[in-house]
């Protein structure tokens, strides 16, 4: 590393108090002095006139008694100099070199982010996501401004210039949902430099949601309808309809049925144990409550049995018409997205067949304790928030659902109870004078 420019012979003697130079090819006065044994020589700025040299001796000298009264900072006298030599001369101080924002390269910091940071993620998913909205999103825009310039305007103009690059609807904004995903690993890569460098700036992330767009509520998006849920099923392709009704029956994930093998199934029970994530199976399940058992119920195992009749020779329980493994991504594209547009029904995407499973079971009046565990969730908070709201639109098919899912979704067959008996604090839809309770 180059730390000084010399103005004059590295033999010749420096006064002990420093000296005042100038350059041949420059009218400025210099500054020439040793620190920690590596000479420093640095520009003023002032040109070279009595007046300027007698400012720059006082300079000067401020720096011999600090750097004799070991009090000298490097950085704060030479706030122009390079990152390197900032940081090589505030280590010698024995102090953290913490760079202002304006001298640290966003694309720099976020590449060493990316390999520290990356290997240490564990889902699939996430890291996917990840690499994914940073490498062809935020760095492409982002690369080659400091921190000190990523400022709630910016990123009102990156957020205003972030569009579809495929498809139909090419062109066209992202979605309020899909900016928000980008903008995970973006927030959490500037509040690690904050933090790192200690840095005392406004997060530019805290006013960001004001300016994305608005939120759409599209109740039809998320859950089937029952008449709705048939004429779908009814368009996919017979070897995947089991795979659909077993879904909509237990509330599973796509990556939880990829990880059901046949030995998880008991007369009474299927064990949820693991998960398979684009291909890799996963060494724990989302969280400690995922780990769960679904009870057996007579629509569930006859779903099993039609599953067992037309994959035979598979370990998996439901694999792929192929032999392979369940795969989300192909079931979609090759069943899923086929049996939407054939059957016409309002977009959703296969995670609906979750949701439709928690507001079926809470519009035909499953405790809501009961259903947190079968959903895999640590509260009821989930199930109201998120799934309650979707119940007043299906009330006119409590009946068709509770047919569907059977009585003894609701009612163990040793303790059957009447459907006229409410429970005390039932989350259950009235009609007809019945409520069918748990």
């Amino acid at each position: 590393m180059n730390k000084t420019q010399s103005v004059v012979s590295l033999n010749e003697t420096l006064p002990r108090g420093g000296a005042i130079k100038r350059r041949k090819i420059s009218e400025k006065l210099y500054v020439d002095f040793y620190y920690f044994g590596n000479r420093i020589t640095k520009s003023t700025g002032l040109d070279d006139t009595p007046q300027n040299r007698e400012k720059v001796r006082l300079f000067l000298d401020k720096i011999m008694q600090k750097i004799e009264e070991r009090t000298f900072k490097f950085a704060d006298a030479f706030p122009g100099a390079t990152r390197k030599e900032k940081k090589f001369f505030t280590e010698l101080e024995g102090q953290q070199f913490n760079p202002e924002p304006q001298h640290v390269n966003f694309g720099e910091y976020a590449q060493d982010w990316m390999k520290r940071v990356l290997p240490t993620i564990k889902s699939q998913s996430k890291l996917k996501l990840y690499e994914s909205v940073l490498s062809f999103r935020v760095l492409p825009y982002f690369k080659r401004m400091n921190f000190y310039k990523i400022t709630s305007s910016e990123l009102q103009n990156f957020i205003a210039g972030m569009k579809k690059e495929s498809g139909p609807n090419k062109g066209e904004p992202l979605s309020r949902v899909r900016i928000q995903n980008i903008f995970i690993p973006f927030r959490r890569i500037w509040e690690d430099a904050a933090d790192q460098y200690r840095w005392n700036l406004r997060n530019p992330f805290e006013t960001v949601n004001k300016h994305l767009p608005p939120k759409h509520r599209t109740r039809n998006g998320k859950v089937f309808r029952f008449d709705e849920w048939k004429d779908f099923v009814a368009c996919a392709p017979e070897y995947y309809q089991p795979h659909l009704e077993f879904l909509i029956m237990t509330g599973l994930s796509a990556s939880e049925l990829a990880g059901l093998w046949k030995t998880d199934v008991s007369d009474k029970a299927i064990t949820l144990k693991r998960s398979i994530v684009l291909g890799k199976e996963k060494e724990h399940l989302k969280n400690e409550f995922r780990f769960r058992r679904i009870p057996m119920t007579e629509a569930i195992r006859k779903v099993i049995g039609r599953m067992q009749i037309l994959a035979p020779e598979s370990p998996s329980l439901f694999p792929m018409d192929n032999g392979r493994p369940f795969d989300g991504n192909s079931f979609r594209k090759i069943v899923w997205n086929k049996a939407l547009k054939e059957s016409q029904a309002a977009y959703k995407t296969p995670y609906s067949t979750r949701h439709t499973f928690c507001a079926w079971a809470l519009t035909i009046g499953m405790n809501p304790m009961k259903l947190v565990n079968l959903m895999g969730h640590s509260s009821k908070q989930m199930v109201y928030q998120v799934y309650g709201e979707y119940v007043e639109d299906l009330e006119d098919d409590v009946d068709d659902i509770f047919q569907y899912f059977g009585q003894d979704f609701l009612i163990k067959p040793a303790k059957r109870r009447t459907p006229n008996l409410p429970y005390r604090d039932s989350f259950g839809v009235s009609r007809n004078n019945i409520q069918i309770t748990y």
